[in-house]
């Protein structure tokens, strides 16, 4: 702005209405002659209306911005299982937990053959299921 009796700070202030009461007077009596402070004002307020507009910040993200932060996370965590899964492992070893607790029931030491037999059924059927998951 070319203006000299007018500071843009001085606008800026007027536009956000911070200004003070004798000052604000000064500046709208010197917008009425000064076409230079108008045009000034005008843009400064167009700004202000760009920024204030949510519209512009609306920003439509690529579909391969989930597979690449997917691919983020598992190089530094590791290679991430799905979660049935998980929830399969989780059980097997809720199992295995299960069988090292009836260990010390009484009379279990009686019945080691029919442990070891449920076992081999329940990890052929856990490995039968997993597969089946892969399979999918």
């Amino acid at each position: 702005m070319s203006c000299d009796k007018i500071d843009a700070s001085l606008l800026q202030d007027y536009l956000d209405n911070t200004i003070d009461p004798l000052e604000k007077i000064f500046v709208q009596n010197h917008l009425k002659i000064c076409d230079k402070c108008r045009r000034e004002l005008s843009e400064l307020k167009l700004l202000l209306y760009d920024l204030d507009d949510k519209n512009n910040y609306i920003i439509d993200y690529p579909p391969e911005l989930e597979t690449m932060r997917d691919d983020i996370i598992d190089s530094f965590l590791g290679k991430r299982k799905s979660p049935s899964k998980k929830i399969i492992e989780m059980q097997v070893e809720t199992i295995k937990t299960t069988g090292k607790f009836i260990e010390h029931l009484p009379g279990a030491k009686q019945a080691p053959k029919l442990l070891k037999l449920a076992s081999k059924g329940l990890k052929k059927g856990v490995k039968q299921g997993v597969q089946k998951l892969v399979a999918k």
